[in-house]
């Protein structure tokens, strides 16, 4: 079987190159949604836009995303995985980079909006890496794999620190471009996966992959023949009948909720550091006009601590436990921030808050696929990412 091949491949070469291409579309949402927090406050400031206003340009990408979701499951569940992974790619460099060129908030919605439309395939990339992995190792894979994300939250933050003041938002835009463009690069790399490929009756390419991976990897396979699968076509039905439906719901409904839990804080956060930073309290409605970066970086490296953290706890305790304990960690933490507290307390529980937020929706993409068969893994994580996005729209 695939499977049975897989773990005998072992982790080498081969997924490490996958890794580092997958990486790149996790690293690229990352910093587009990084983005959002500067480019809402930034373009307010251009064109006297109305706070509603300028909401509509975060809002404009979680629509976007949603869309995706919609359509990338499927394509990727009929069409192939690399040919849904390409389009994603090709869409969010495309319209990240024309956001560069908005000459008004109306053009900037409708980029950021085509923009969202990429990063909600987002999730077929991370399919793709899941089907490669051997089973022994894919929670501690796909863990490790979220650390493109805080490279990207941490890589916005600094491009904003050393560019935003001196060369203005739209080259901020055309440098957070980099990543999904060198991801595009990367697909000359990619392949489709053996999963997909024998479910369609396509074993002898399957068979052509995974010989090419023993290859890479320097693993002698043998006479290698993989075993006949019925031919599975893509029925969306399969998410809610023979007891997936209630399975379904709880993915849809922990997605909503750690995108409503991650945006929420990532957005609020330069906001509430902006109020910070002008020495004034929480409450009131005037911002500095000189983000506080310190206070973002440090938040930030919760962000950094919880990957390392989830590497650590997804090998001992199961995905259901972790993700009860670190929502309810950001239930506890995040009030603290939105209270008249000193200013180290407000970072430290910013940090914390955020470290809980990443675990918890870490978890909820490695839960998501690993919940349905072949056929519509794909569309049932692209869809479950679609509630997320609701929350995130939220």
């Amino acid at each position: 079987s695939v499977a049975e091949m897989k773990d005998a491949l072992g982790w080498s070469t081969y997924q490490w190159r996958l890794f580092c291409v997958c990486g790149l579309c996790i690293m690229a949402e990352s910093i587009e949604v990084n983005l959002l927090s500067f480019l809402t406050i930034e373009c307010k400031r251009e064109w006297g836009l109305s706070a509603a206003k300028a909401d509509d340009i975060a809002g404009s990408v979680f629509l976007g995303e949603v869309a995706g979701c919609v359509l990338f499951g499927l394509i990727a569940d009929a069409v192939g995985r690399r040919p849904a992974f390409a389009l994603g790619v090709f869409l969010v460099t495309a319209f990240g980079i024309a956001s560069a060129f908005s000459q008004s908030s109306t053009q900037l919605i409708l980029f950021r909006f085509g923009c969202g439309v990429g990063i909600g395939g987002f999730s077929v990339p991370y399919d793709l890496l899941c089907e490669f992995c051997p089973n022994t190792s894919r929670g501690v894979v796909m863990m490790g794999l979220w650390i493109w994300w805080t490279v990207g939250s941490f890589m916005t933050l600094q491009i904003a620190a050393t560019t935003l003041e001196s060369q203005g938002w739209r080259m901020l835009c055309l440098y957070c471009a980099i990543p999904p463009l060198l991801s595009s690069i990367g697909l000359y790399w990619v392949d489709e996966s053996p999963n997909w490929l024998v479910i369609k009756g396509r074993r002898k390419e399957a068979e052509q992959i995974l010989a090419k991976a023993a290859k890479m990897n320097d693993v002698d396979l043998g006479e290698m023949e993989l075993e006949v699968e019925e031919h599975a076509s893509l029925d969306v039905t399969l998410l809610f009948k023979d007891g997936n439906s209630a399975r379904t719901v709880m993915v849809w409904i922990v997605s909503f909720a750690q995108t409503f839990i991650y945006y929420g804080i990532v957005l609020y956060l330069p906001r509430a550091f902006l109020v910070l930073a002008d020495g004034k309290n929480k409450k009131t409605t005037e911002m500095s006009t000189e983000y506080p970066y310190w206070a973002l970086f440090a938040s930030c490296a919760g962000e950094l601590l919880a990957n390392f953290l989830a590497l650590f706890c997804v090998q001992i305790y199961s995905r259901s436990k972790l993700m009860s304990f670190f929502f309810a960690g950001f239930a506890l933490t995040f009030p603290v921030i939105i209270t008249d507290v000193p200013d180290v307390i407000m970072v430290v529980f910013a940090m914390l808050a955020r470290l809980c937020a990443t675990i918890a929706g870490n978890l909820t993409w490695l839960i998501s696929p690993e919940a349905y068969p072949t056929q519509v893994r794909a569309t049932g994580h692209s869809w479950a990412n679609m509630a997320a996005r609701g929350g995130a729209f939220v």
